[in-house]
């Protein structure tokens, strides 16, 4: 009896080792970790999604795409067929939009154009996940998403408006903001490059305050997103 429950011990023990050398070789994915920086141009599109000022609701609006620059170290956990990445960023974001103060009426004759420009200098921070479309090193081809957070405290976010009269309103940055990432990366030995857009997900300014007027009653909203497309050069070691 002793025998026989030494043997089915031994037996089990054996399959279950068997079982997980199994598994590490052929489901779990073997990850090597590299570290890299990369440096690159980031061009910004405004999308105002809710205005309103002075009670009136504005629904025409324009926006200029300007470019700005970003840096970044990053962190990759790679393996034969996907990998995971973050880091930590530096960016500078520029844009500018014209939005139509008079919009709010029908029988208005002309326009009254308000222009805003602005820059955010944020501290960003991605966590990503790629899959490789094409593996055969040096070479390789990657596509990536996921989550980006920005920090913009208000010191590093300047606004400028103009066109405002009898207006004299101004805005403060909503400090943590949440975009979503997609993403191409080609790679050649240690170098690549990434192409890369991403999507604000809450707006990237907070409440307009009127400097010209105390009246708490009064309604005033400027929400805005930002889409940012960017190219980047980096270097993995």
């Amino acid at each position: 009896m002793k025998l026989r429950t030494l043997t089915l011990i031994t037996v089990t023990l054996l399959f279950q080792a068997a079982h997980a050398q199994f598994l590490s070789r052929n489901t779990l994915p073997a990850f090597s970790s590299s570290w890299g920086a990369k440096v690159g141009f980031a061009a910004t599109a405004s999308y105002v999604t809710d205005a309103y000022i002075n009670g009136h609701e504005l629904t025409e609006y324009t926006q200029d795409t300007q470019v700005g620059n970003f840096s970044a170290f990053l962190l990759r956990l790679n393996s034969r067929t996907i990998f995971l990445q973050t880091g930590l960023g530096l960016s500078c974001n520029k844009s500018n939009f014209s939005i139509d103060l008079n919009s709010w009426d029908p029988e208005a004759e002309t326009k009254n154009e308000m222009s805003c420009t602005y820059t955010m200098k944020s501290l960003t921070l991605p966590l990503q996940m790629g899959y490789h479309i094409v593996n055969s090193p040096p070479y390789c081809m990657s596509a990536y998403t996921g989550p980006r957070f920005r920090y913009t405290p208000d010191k590093f976010y300047s606004v400028q408006y103009s066109g405002l009269e009898p207006y004299n309103i101004t805005d403060t940055p909503i400090e943590l903001i949440m975009g979503w990432t997609i993403g191409l990366s080609v790679k050649i030995g240690r170098q690549f490059l990434d192409f890369e857009y991403e999507a604000t997900i809450n707006p990237v300014s907070g409440p307009i305050t009127d400097l010209s007027n105390n009246d708490p009653a009064t309604e005033y909203r400027l929400n805005r997103r930002v889409g940012i497309m960017s190219f980047s050069y980096g270097i993995l070691f």
